[in-house]
């Protein structure tokens, strides 16, 4: 697609403009005007060395490609300082024919991550407690960088970091012995879980010494007693179930789960090993990894307690990550709250000598802002879960689907598909590190950036490739496209590669929701402008092609940011 486009045109260039091929194609870039041409090549790093102005570099440059024209440019001109190329139409069917439609199952795929591990830790939630919203937005973060990943060709291990350990569950393990018979741990296991979890913290505030028994009780899991160990393996058993059932809501399986109890035996060997290489200094009677930063905090090791904390567990499970499992890059969707840690945490790692640190990136992001609470209802009233969000969206595009097309089959598949959709969608339309406003109205808007819209762009297509008479809509053009908006189009959808190798490379989402909204725009511009259904075959034949084409990256796409792509709505 546009990268074998680029890489093409660089090469053709190369012996005209006497540069290498690589300088070229790192320099290609797309025009902010699409009027101005497919392609842009700036010349202004050339002024100092050929002490020239940029315009006539462009332009005595421009005349030394018109004289011996490369095959695939339709025309070159100079503008400012750019040397602005406009490809054949025919050569860009070509590609769109050998890229999309002769392979539609490796469309936009690349294998520049061949033979590399990337393990994505993101979601894990803390055992006995629901999901809020802020695990959700790890969630489809998390899982369309997996996707992203996968696209590039990389081996991708999505990892759940499930928090499944400390005193916590000596609380809720002296609860249920205390209190178990009280709660219906046959039919609601997980609710009542979180029943007791909360009624401890309460009793706890009018009765201070249950935090000592709860203390107690965690000592007894530490030291392995079995009573307490079962309590605790169950506990983390019916708390995964709920969370398999809420990720199945989203299309989202982990390949691997890691508790942070995984790595008790791991953290004496990890502290000795700071020890071993000098980086450990006493403070109040704490061990911290002091930090090149003078403004930033010592990484905190161990407690004056002796007890370890998250850094220490972070450490010992990066190098896990990195030294058994052999990952090349380690990936962590948390919230930009823990910046910080992440930090100290990377430092910390490559103070002992691990050069891999530099290839561990906090994936960070912003929170929800819920513009219209009213129409929320959280069950706990002390946060707003996961599940309530997307069950809510659901409801309401029952209820516009019961409103405009009650006839609809499959009603309840596709008002979750497009629920879901558009909760995803309204998240990863956002650049990650932003805040996301939260309103219903916007997020369940059919006309609007919305995941709905493109939902329905693709419905839209293919209703036209149905209403067509074809059996099976044409994968060949026939003609040389002459509407500027077909053309137009057939550059988006060419696009699409680079737009999922930039999309990973900075590990942003969002780039791909601002694509298919681009896509969806100028289909619809397409659409308005020529009668597709009622031109003479051989015309119809190639805009259907293009139809079918536009079908197939729009499904792509969404896949990547993990949104079904309905037949119907």
């Amino acid at each position: 697609m546009l990268t074998l486009i680029k890489t093409e045109l660089a090469n053709q260039l190369s012996s005209l403009l006497e540069l290498p091929s690589e300088s070229i194609l790192e320099r290609l870039e797309s025009p902010k005007n699409p009027e101005h041409g497919h392609l842009a090549f700036p010349v202004f790093a050339f002024a100092k060395e050929w002490k020239k102005a940029p315009p006539v570099i462009a332009q005595e440059l421009a005349d030394k490609i018109k004289a011996n024209q490369p095959a695939l440019v339709a025309q070159v001109s100079p503008m400012s300082g750019f040397l602005n190329f406009t490809l054949k139409t025919q050569y860009l069917m070509d590609c769109l024919k050998t890229t999309v439609l002769d392979q539609p199952e490796n469309i936009g795929r690349s294998q520049a991550g061949a033979g590399k591990r990337v393990i994505i830790d993101y979601s894990s939630p803390n055992v006995a407690k629901p999901m809020s919203i802020g695990h959700l937005r790890a969630t489809v973060i998390g899982q369309a960088i997996c996707n992203l990943a996968k696209m590039q060709g990389f081996e991708v291990v999505g990892l759940n970091h499930l928090g499944d350990w400390g005193t916590q569950f000596g609380k809720l393990a002296w609860a249920y012995q205390q209190w178990n018979q009280e709660y219906d741990f046959k039919n609601s296991p997980f609710e009542s879980l979180f029943a007791l979890y909360v009624r401890f913290h309460e009793e706890a505030e009018k009765r201070p010494e249950l935090n000592e028994f709860g203390a107690e009780t965690f000592k007894k899991l530490e030291s392995g007693d079995d009573e307490i160990t079962q309590l605790w393996k169950w506990f983390v058993e019916i708390s995964l179930k709920e969370y398999d059932r809420l990720w199945a809501l989203l299309g989202v399986k982990h390949d691997l789960v890691r508790g942070e109890s995984f790595y008790n035996d791991r953290l004496k060997p990890t502290e000795k090993l700071l020890e071993d290489k000098g980086l450990l200094v006493e403070s109040d009677g704490a061990m911290v990894v002091p930090m090149d930063d003078p403004k930033m905090p010592p990484c905190l090791i161990r407690k004056s307690d002796g007890a370890s904390l998250y850094a220490t567990r972070d450490i010992a499970s990066a190098i896990y990550r990195m030294e058994e499992l052999k990952s090349d890059i380690g990936l962590y969707v948390v919230g930009v709250d823990q910046t910080l840690h992440f930090k100290q945490v990377f430092e910390v790692l490559s103070k002992m000598g691990y050069a891999w640190a530099k290839d561990c990136h906090h994936i960070s992001f912003g929170m929800y802002q819920f513009k219209n609470m009213g129409r929320m209802s959280s069950r706990k009233g002390q946060i707003i879960e996961f599940e309530d969000v997307v069950q809510k969206a659901i409801e309401l595009v029952k209820e516009i689907i019961q409103e405009k097309n009650p006839e609809l089959k499959s009603k309840d598949k596709i008002a979750e598909q497009v629920g879901v959709g558009a909760i995803i969608f309204n998240d990863l339309m956002n650049d990650r590190i932003k805040n996301v406003e939260f309103d219903w109205d916007k997020v369940l808007d059919f006309e609007g950036n919305s995941g709905p819209y493109v939902q329905y762009c693709n419905v839209r297509c293919k209703s036209l490739l149905r209403k067509s008479g074809y059996k099976q809509w044409p994968k060949t053009f026939q003609n040389e496209l002459k509407s500027p908006e077909a053309i137009q189009l057939l550059w988006i959808l060419l696009s699409y590669d680079d737009v999922l190798k930039n999309g990973y490379k900075i590990f942003k989402p969002h780039i791909i929701a601002m694509y298919l909204l681009d896509v969806c725009r100028q289909f619809s511009t397409f659409y308005a402008k020529n009668k597709i259904l009622n031109e003479n075959d051989m015309v119809q034949s190639d805009l259907m092609t293009l139809v079918g084409a536009t079908s197939l990256i729009l499904e792509s796409a969404l896949g990547v940011l993990n949104i079904s792509a309905p037949n119907e709505m």
